[in-house]
């Protein structure tokens, strides 16, 4: 289903603890519920071990705009886009990853480093459909979830700090190897894939917070802003949001990449 308003998929902003990231020790936010049954401690470590699933939100040079990350900020649907161009396992905390890179909105590009915190996983039961490209698959299914913080390092553009939860859904290959598995009926990450869902501050002690929230790929055109025009073969962005920066989303533009520049 797809779903009417950015406001109605974001809901009211909430306050919340900010989860731990470089520089702060923060209390971390309650988990997305997901349905399916809870994998214990030892048997989720060992699944992340071997999963490695840092890699799954991390950026692939090769990948170029594919994988960038849209979503909303605020309630008019604000383009809101995030590259994580570095990812580090915590080998200390199984689960834990710190992380960097660069999100983009009102135009302006800015960078940021923080944590991302997988504090469960679960097996999705059989009432969670999960479709590949033969129909429904008879793969395993996983959903993890857990919480992240990021904070931006300077303070051109939006700066501040995101925070909030992740969810993801996931299988993992003969190699041992996790990917995404980007249709489901999974209500914790909006129908499969993944999920940030959060909200900004401008200061760590604020009060007042913005709702936000960013996918992957082109699931933000069909899942956040359901008012965009999709057609049968082509998807069209409704000029109404060109106002708040959807007006590029086809433009291969690289815009996280450091710009060289020219000396003689």
């Amino acid at each position: 289903m797809l779903l009417t308003t950015p406001t109605l998929l974001l809901g009211s902003p909430q306050p919340q603890r900010l989860p731990s990231f470089a520089g702060a020790v923060t209390a971390p936010v309650t988990p997305l519920a997901a349905p399916g049954a809870v994998l214990s401690n030892a048997s989720r470590n060992t699944l992340l071990a071997q999963a490695n699933l840092g890699r799954l939100w991390q950026h692939q040079a090769q990948s170029g705009t594919e994988d960038v990350l849209n979503g909303c900020f605020g309630y008019d649907g604000q383009r809101l886009e995030f590259v994580f161009t570095s990812v580090q396992a915590d080998a200390k905390n199984p689960g834990r990853y710190l992380v960097g890179g660069k999100f983009r909105c009102y135009g302006d590009v800015t960078p940021f480093r923080g944590s991302i915190e997988v504090q469960q996983v679960q097996r999705l039961p059989a009432e969670v459909k999960v479709y590949d490209n033969n129909g429904i698959s008879p793969v395993p299914t996983y959903c993890a979830t857990g919480s992240f913080a990021l904070q931006a390092t300077n303070s051109h553009g939006l700066g501040g700090q995101f925070s909030g939860r992740l969810a993801l859904d996931f299988q993992v290959g003969p190699s041992k190897r996790a990917y995404l598995v980007e249709n489901t009926t999974n209500p914790a990450t909006r129908n499969g894939g993944l999920l940030f869902e959060g909200v900004w501050r401008e200061q760590a002690a604020a009060t007042t917070t913005v709702p936000a929230l960013w996918k992957q790929g082109i699931a933000v055109t069909q899942q956040v802003l359901s008012r965009f025009e999709i057609g049968g073969r082509n998807v069209e962005i409704n000029p109404k949001y060109t106002r708040v920066g959807w007006n590029n989303f086809w433009k291969n533009d690289e815009w996280w990449v450091e710009k060289q520049v020219a000396r003689r």
